[in-house]
């Protein structure tokens, strides 16, 4: 099965509400063989963007949303047991989170992920993380490289205030990439927060990442 029809299977078990149907694209695309990056990039990522654009439109309601978020969540988790066994070890370190009220995270799992497919070494903290702590996490652990989600403008300043309180600490420090929703209609935001980097989906914020450091 190509990954287009798997797309298209595990979207509509998700705007169905019917999450055995969409788990069940997923998996059975695996044991034909489709690989872990091919199902994250191009079934589980454009899936939630076509999710977000429903709800966005009214399509879909805050419910539906919240579901489908849940559905591909467990299936990160069912596939992350493989993708740990089989990643190699000794790459760069990345600190990813979401900061203060900001609760949209699943593309930050999916650059952690996807990272680990690449030899990194990810620590990955979800969302909600108070700016305080997650500068003592960077103080602590010196990661190569931060990376913080941004979904809605209201939390900007915070990620702005974060970026900040990172770039104050003592050196080495590291390479700062934002991503979004938020940063979606202004390329130039990015920077305007003090990011270093800034990448429209998972798989170019893995390319970025991987030309800055290999």
């Amino acid at each position: 099965m190509s990954s287009a029809a798997v797309l298209s299977e595990y979207l509509d078990g998700l705007a169905s509400g019917n999450a055995r149907r969409a788990m069940a694209a997923v998996e059975t695309a695996r044991r034909d063989g489709l690989d872990l990056r091919t199902l994250y990039l191009h079934v589980l990522q454009p899936a939630l963007h076509e999710v977000g654009r429903r709800w966005e439109t009214g399509a879909m309601s805050v419910a539906e949303e919240h579901l489908a978020t849940a559905v591909t969540q467990t299936v990160m988790s069912r596939l992350a047991g493989e993708l740990f066994l089989q990643a190699p070890t000794g790459g760069p370190t990345l600190v990813a989170g979401c900061v203060d009220d900001e609760r949209h995270d699943v593309g930050l799992r999916m650059l952690c992920d996807l990272l680990e497919l690449e030899g990194w070494s990810t620590v990955y903290l979800g969302p909600t993380v108070p700016t305080r702590d997650l500068v003592r996490m960077v103080a602590a652990r010196r990661p190569d490289a931060l990376a913080l989600s941004v979904s809605l403008a209201p939390h900007l300043l915070a990620v702005r205030d974060a970026i900040a309180q990172v770039r104050g600490l003592e050196p080495p420090r590291p390479v700062v990439m934002v991503g979004g929703r938020a940063l979606a209609s202004a390329p130039d935001l990015a920077a305007r927060l003090g990011a270093d980097l800034t990448a429209s989906d998972a798989g170019e914020a893995v390319a970025l990442l991987e030309e800055r450091f290999r």
